[in-house]
């Protein structure tokens, strides 16, 4: 039953603060005080709480012996460990300790909790006897498993139950566990006993739909659990569970009501992406015609920006035509959002002849003001770099066209627009845009950004010789 506790586990919390103070073991003088700037360890301070206490009334030696001394607890049985446990706090309750001082007190208290902690733990260690598998005093601890998966020791006692245990004992566990699995699953220990079921073969596939219907039944609960820390990874590993796909149509209805919330978050956008990962073709794109029906929402919202990008990966199913055609409608918005603006640049940079041509189509006639907006230039030269030539001559002949060219030749965002026109066009387009920069030489060689697009003209007339 030994095992290694985190400081989270910390049974005396109140002592965090009072490393450097004078404990009662020091008053009592049992052994010599240590320097105030040694900090000692939860666990040195326990053993000290201890200590105090069986030097005080020694009546509690023999108890104490099978608590703090790691060699006699491994060489003794669960048996007389737990009965170990159960007298050293039997003694300990009886103390009357009501005239040695508030914080003599708080010592007592805490020290006597943990006993209780480690007595209820050891309730349950499982012994291997000729006739099959024993858990001692099974029946005092019915109603309280909830309460023992919380606890880190009787975690693992609760998940070696769920492996060892027999059905009819597994079945008043699960039977009351069902009832709590949204607070388990967020919980640090309880998160453990909570995968176990959902993983073990000792638990039926019956059993773990009635799990998932009781997870998934309340659906504000549900996005809480996926956009919680911890709770998003358990439900990640949840559905990676094989028995877990035979409910998978109402874990798709569940997920679909709660996509728009989860893709705008960062936790909870990782649950949506392993639902594509796991779900059957049918049932994935039941999710991305959710996501393709509130694209724009998601869009330009800071985390589903990101999100949406790592879901327009998924074009193997029919809903993605339908989240691009709506990105698409959606295109001026978005490219001049902070956020949406990565988005189609993300859908661009895809290379998709087609997709490309229907945005070029969508945004016709509107370069020039996109070209000098902050965000919104960024996917005009992301259009001229990754699409066709003959596409991207359509936006430059229409910037160059304008009776502001020179104005956005001497933008500050605008001149970047205007080189990846002069890189990436041919023929007498590009010939007709060097010359009309080139006979603006004097005007723009005044302006810092006009400069840049001067030279790169330069440049380019050198190289065609």
């Amino acid at each position: 039953m030994d095992m290694e506790e985190d400081e989270d586990d910390h049974p005396f919390p109140f002592m965090l603060e009072h490393h450097s103070g004078v404990t009662p073991r020091e008053e009592e003088n049992v052994v010599p005080s240590s320097s105030t700037n040694v900090q000692l360890s939860w666990e040195d301070h326990y053993l000290s709480c201890v200590d105090y206490f069986i030097n005080k009334y020694p009546q509690l030696s023999t108890a104490y012996a099978f608590h703090c001394n790691p060699q006699v607890r491994s060489s003794s049985s669960p048996r007389f460990l737990q009965d170990s446990s159960e007298t050293l706090a039997s003694r300990m309750e009886s103390l009357n300790l009501s005239n040695l001082g508030y914080e003599t007190n708080q010592y007592h208290e805490a020290c006597l909790q943990r006993v209780r902690n480690i007595e209820s733990a050891n309730a349950t260690v499982p012994t291997r006897h000729h006739h099959g598998l024993r858990h001692y005093t099974l029946e005092t601890l019915r109603g309280g498993w909830f309460s023992m998966a919380k606890d880190p020791r009787g975690s693992r006692v609760v998940q070696q139950m769920i492996e060892e245990g027999t059905p009819q004992d597994n079945f008043h566990m699960v039977n009351e566990l069902q009832y709590h699995l949204h607070e388990l699953i967020k919980h640090s220990y309880g998160s453990f006993v909570i995968l176990k079921l959902f993983q073990s073969r000792n638990i039926s596939v019956h059993q773990k739909n009635t799990f998932i219907h009781f997870i998934t039944a309340d659906q504000p609960k549900l996005r809480d659990l996926c956009i919680h820390d911890l709770g998003g990874r358990v439900i990640q590993q949840i559905l990676e569970v094989e028995d877990v796909l035979i409910a998978i149509d109402q874990i798709t209805r569940a997920m679909s009501s709660i996509t728009v919330a989860l893709m705008k978050n960062y936790n909870g956008g990782y649950v949506i992406l392993q639902c594509l990962k796991v779900f059957p073709r049918e049932h994935k794109n039941a999710i991305l015609d959710v996501v393709a029906q509130n694209c724009h929402d998601i869009a330009v919202n800071k985390n589903g920006c990101c999100n949406i990008q790592k879901i327009i990966h998924h074009d193997d199913v029919p809903a993605f035509r339908s989240l691009t055609q709506n990105l698409i409608s959606n295109a001026e918005d978005l490219a001049k959002d902070q956020y949406g603006n990565y988005v189609l640049q993300f859908l661009v940079k895809k290379k998709i002849p087609e997709v490309n041509a229907m945005l070029v189509s969508e945004l016709r006639y509107k370069f020039v003001g996109l070209s000098i907006d902050k965000y919104a230039s960024n996917v005009v030269e992301d259009l001229l770099h990754y699409s066709r030539t003959e596409i991207a001559a359509i936006i430059a002949e229409e910037i160059m066209e304008s009776p502001i060219f020179l104005q956005v030749v001497q933008h500050q965002y605008g001149n970047y627009v205007v080189q990846r026109a002069l890189q990436y066009t041919k023929g007498f387009l590009h010939e007709s845009l060097c010359a009309i920069i080139l006979s603006n030489q004097e005007r723009l060689s005044s302006c810092l950004h006009g400069k840049m697009v001067l030279h790169v003209a330069q440049k380019s007339k050198r190289l065609r010789g």
